[in-house]
């Protein structure tokens, strides 16, 4: 089971399971991951599940990056530290 694992502050984080199939990121409250920050889109990104994960932007406005890399759609690999819009985020498996 993967986790991504979201920074709030400094020592401060939440432990999201990502499971199989589709997982929304964004601010807006009908995000399976809320990150309730100004500088997230209302639904920022979407994480999908097929025999790997594979993250995609979806249009935001202070874009997602992947170990310092703006993407729009990626494969993700154990490790890979992804900032959406400042907010600091880590993708285990």
């Amino acid at each position: 089971m993967a986790i991504l694992r979201v920074q709030i502050e400094d020592n401060i984080h939440n432990d999201f399971e990502l499971k199989p199939g589709r997982t929304s990121i964004g601010r807006h409250s009908d995000n399976d991951v809320v990150i309730k920050d100004a500088s997230v889109s209302n639904h920022h990104a979407r994480l999908n599940f097929e025999e790997n994960y594979f993250l995609t932007d979806l249009r935001s406005s202070n874009g997602t990056f992947i170990n310092g890399k703006k993407i729009f759609h990626v494969k993700l690999a154990d490790g890979d530290v992804i900032n959406f819009a400042g907010i600091h985020a880590t993708f285990y498996m």
